[in-house]
């Protein structure tokens, strides 16, 4: 008897196995996506891995002759079907009611070209019934410089024609000033850093800033890219023999500092930096040791540490913004001033925007001994700090003149004086609010020597009074940019 039993129960084990596949020319198969996008990617070097997903939504079983990349291999695209990988595949079954995944990378190869170009191809998917569906496939291609390990010795121009990718960090000897023209893009890979011991000058322009940023062109989730994260990179230091670095319209982020400002020497200029940006960066956005310092028309936001750390020096901040609201962890105060270390002869922020998530972005640390200078000021500013340390620790001079408290129970304070800030996607801009504290308690005198202009090139002096901050408010049937 039992025999018998093991007999029918192969009997109809091969039954269960002998599946039947439609031809119905109804019968199709669905896609999670019906095209594939990659942003840019550096020619020679490869795509994350996207996704996407083939359903059998019907009652039948389906037997796909082939699936098959249309260019046959030849566009830099490279899938894997089910598990395997290859440019064409035979005989790929999908049951009733089942899926398979399907992975896709691209690697670019060199064209010679300056500007991004488009890549196309398509999985082509060939059903029993003879109909043919595909998937299309797209990824622009960039040409781009490799320095790896690279030192400059001598005096150099960098243009910006194509992308630099940096490897193994940048290094500006000391006898060398190193220039960047407007456009130039410099992507740093995971690790690598800038190191000037000579001198940097980057001259960009509104319309064409230079950029500081990570390599990682792709992205996390679908709403988040990999340049809205810190620590994709290290950052710039300006060693101690490093003088008179000029910095305007450049963008610096997603680092893990921004800027750091090694110990030099308070009556020489260390770093102007003007109309520019150094944002999101895990460390402190721009740090100086007893250096000569100006930041002017600039915005310092969202760091893990501080905004701007002064232990020393010679510092003044001018029309600036300046706003923690950093998103990945603990953060430090906006400001870090001290002269624990070295005398801070000055410490100037005028016309200015200093806010965060805190109700005191301010963090003064003095000497014991009380023997070195600690001179700070702030004037015209909108100032983070609660409303009775004013006036406790003032010199007769004043060292708060005309400044407004951003940590009141106003309308519009701290994070809501910047309504185009969308924490869900972690992006920011620092645009002011109409109802803003900030809004014309900047200082026309400020504004008229040193920056008519706002960072986005806005008049500051058309209407009543000059706002706090690096952006002028401006209403909305007004904004030109």
């Amino acid at each position: 008897m039992l025999p018998l039993l093991v007999l029918s129960s192969l009997l109809f084990a091969s039954c269960d196995d002998d599946e039947t596949y439609t031809t119905s020319p109804s019968a199709l198969l669905t896609f999670s996506e019906d095209t594939i996008r990659f942003d840019t990617v550096f020619t020679t070097i490869g795509s994350s891995t996207q996704l996407f997903k083939v359903y059998n939504r019907g009652d039948e079983s389906l037997m796909l002759p082939s699936v098959r990349l249309a260019s046959g291999g030849r566009s830099g695209f490279r899938v894997n079907v089910d598990g395997m990988s290859g440019t064409e595949f035979a005989d790929v079954e999908v049951r009733s009611g089942d899926s398979l995944y399907v992975f896709v990378e691209v690697t670019v190869d060199p064209r010679n070209e300056d500007n991004p170009f488009l890549l196309r191809d398509s999985l082509q998917f060939l059903l029993q019934s003879g109909f043919y569906q595909q998937v299309q496939l797209e990824a622009y291609g960039q040409d781009m410089v490799v320095l790896r390990g690279t030192i400059f010795s001598a005096d150099t121009l960098l243009t910006g024609h194509r992308p630099y990718v940096v490897y193994d960090s940048l290094r500006v000897d000391s006898s060398a000033t190193l220039r960047l023209s407007e456009g130039v893009r410099l992507h740093f890979h995971n690790g690598a850093f800038m190191r000037v011991y000579g001198t940097l000058k980057a001259e960009g322009t509104l319309d064409n800033p230079i950029v500081f940023r990570g390599d990682r062109l792709d992205r996390m989730f679908d709403y988040l890219p990999y340049d809205r994260l810190d620590n994709q990179w290290g950052g710039v230091i300006l060693h101690a023999s490093s003088f008179d670095n000029h910095l305007n319209h450049v963008d610096i982020h997603s680092g893990s500092w921004g800027i750091r400002c090694d110990s030099s020497a308070s009556d020489r200029n260390k770093l102007t930096i003007e109309n520019s940006v150094i944002h999101n960066v895990a460390g402190n956005a721009l740090s100086v040791v007893n250096g000569r310092i100006w930041v002017g028309n600039s915005e310092l936001t969202n760091a893990g540490s501080h905004c701007l750390k002064v232990r020393g020096g010679d510092v003044q901040v001018v029309c600036s913004t300046l706003a923690n609201f950093y998103p990945w962890a603990y953060r430090g105060a906006t400001i870090s001033l001290s002269n624990e270390f070295c005398p801070l002869t000055r410490a100037e922020f005028r016309s200015s925007v200093i806010t965060g998530y805190s109700s005191n972005e301010l963090m003064l640390m003095r000497d014991k001994s009380d023997t070195l200078a600690f001179n700070y000021r702030f004037s015209h500013c909108l100032l983070n700090i609660p409303a009775d340390s004013i006036g406790a620790d003032t010199l007769p001079d004043g060292r708060y003149y005309h400044v407004r408290i951003d940590s009141l129970g106003h309308d519009v304070n701290r994070i809501t004086n910047f309504p185009l800030i969308d924490t869900d996607i972690f992006y920011y801009d620092f645009s002011l609010d109409s109802l803003s504290q900030a809004v014309g308690a900047g200082s026309a005198d400020d504004a008229r020597l040193f920056y008519p202009l706002d960072r986005l090139g806005r008049n500051r002096l058309e209407d009543e009074a000059s706002d706090a901050g690096a952006r002028e408010f401006v209403k909305p049937q007004e904004q030109t940019r």
